[in-house]
């Protein structure tokens, strides 16, 4: 195993492989390993180059393994037989959880789950809610956070966390121009609000970031997929910024952002860990439960707006 691995050979290129000649066909095995024959081909002309070899032989009843090639096929097998062990070995010692959320949720609260004692490493992926539950039928993930109304199929169970505050958030100097509040929706209205995106099947799309004037009826101004990069955008330009409120803790703490209060918006999202009740342990999920609470209320900022910012400033003043 040694010998093949540490010549630089590729498992997924042993894999390969073996799957063509099992199964006598380029599109076969392409099937079967859920990749295009494109790939097969080139995983096949990467081995060969490696062993400098000719490994298959192309006949009118399909593909066969060459004289070089069938003397391969029992090392490799070998090689990824053990290389199956090894994995399950590791899988029981410490299993993986796939855990899919938005962009913003991932940044918020993933460190709380990777945190957890659930003696399982963390796979993260990110993804819309919309696509999470239509994804949920397949493998792909384990447990997703949600702040949406999807619906799951049967065997995910949805459990609330809690709820996480959003608010209209600019730098001092736009929230200084705007008054203090609360002030009318319709004062935002010339005002660039920095919009949430994601890319899907090549193409560039606004998210919804859950401000109550729509996406279609506010000017956008930046663009990103980051919510980290968003706040420091807000900060910067003075843009306005419709965000969780606990991701801005620190910038609202430091003074270079304030939350505007707008008449009418109190907007509290609820918060969901959605687990697979075939793949996840109720020990798992109970500690994960445990370590998104507590991450929620030690990261829930208070509001930081200019008249608290003002009375803060006037205490220091007289001491």
């Amino acid at each position: 195993m040694s010998a093949l691995i540490n010549g630089g050979l590729r498992l997924a290129d042993l894999s390969t492989f073996v799957a063509i000649v099992r199964l006598g066909s380029v599109s076969g095995a392409a099937r079967s390993l859920g990749v295009t024959p494109s790939q097969v081909s080139k995983a096949v002309a990467r081995l060969e180059r490696q062993l400098n070899t000719q490994l298959l032989v192309r006949g009118t009843r399909g593909v066969s393994a060459s004289a070089q090639g069938e003397r391969l096929v029992p090392r490799a097998e070998d090689v990824l037989s053990r290389a199956r062990a090894m994995r399950l070995l590791r899988d029981q010692l410490q299993p993986e959880i796939t855990v899919v959320a938005s962009a913003h949720l991932a940044e918020l609260l993933l460190p709380a789950v990777a945190a957890a004692d659930t003696g399982c490493r963390v796979r993260s992926l990110e993804m819309p809610p919309g696509v999470a539950s239509a994804w949920a039928s397949g493998q792909v993930f384990d447990i997703a956070l949600t702040t949406g109304d999807e619906q799951w199929p049967a065997s995910w169970v949805r459990t609330s966390v809690g709820s996480i505050r959003k608010a209209l958030l600019t730098s001092r100097d736009t929230a200084r121009k705007l008054g203090p509040g609360p002030i009318a929706p319709a004062q935002l209205a010339e005002l660039p609000f920095i919009a949430p995106i994601h890319v899907h099947q090549g193409q560039v799309q606004l998210d919804d970031d859950g401000c109550p004037i729509r996406l279609e009826d506010r000017r956008i101004g930046h663009e990103t997929q980051t919510l980290a990069l968003a706040l420091e955008l807000a900060a910067r330009t003075g843009q306005l910024v419709f965000a969780p409120v606990m991701a801005a803790r620190r910038l609202l703490e430091e003074g270079r952002l304030c939350e505007v209060e707008v008449e009418g918006w109190d907007v509290v999202d609820p918060l969901y860990l959605v687990c697979s009740a075939e793949r996840v342990l109720a020990r798992v999920e109970r500690q994960l439960l445990g370590a998104l609470r507590e991450a929620l209320v030690s990261s829930e900022a208070p509001r930081h707006d200019l008249a608290k910012a003002a009375r803060a400033s006037g205490h220091k003043k007289s001491a």
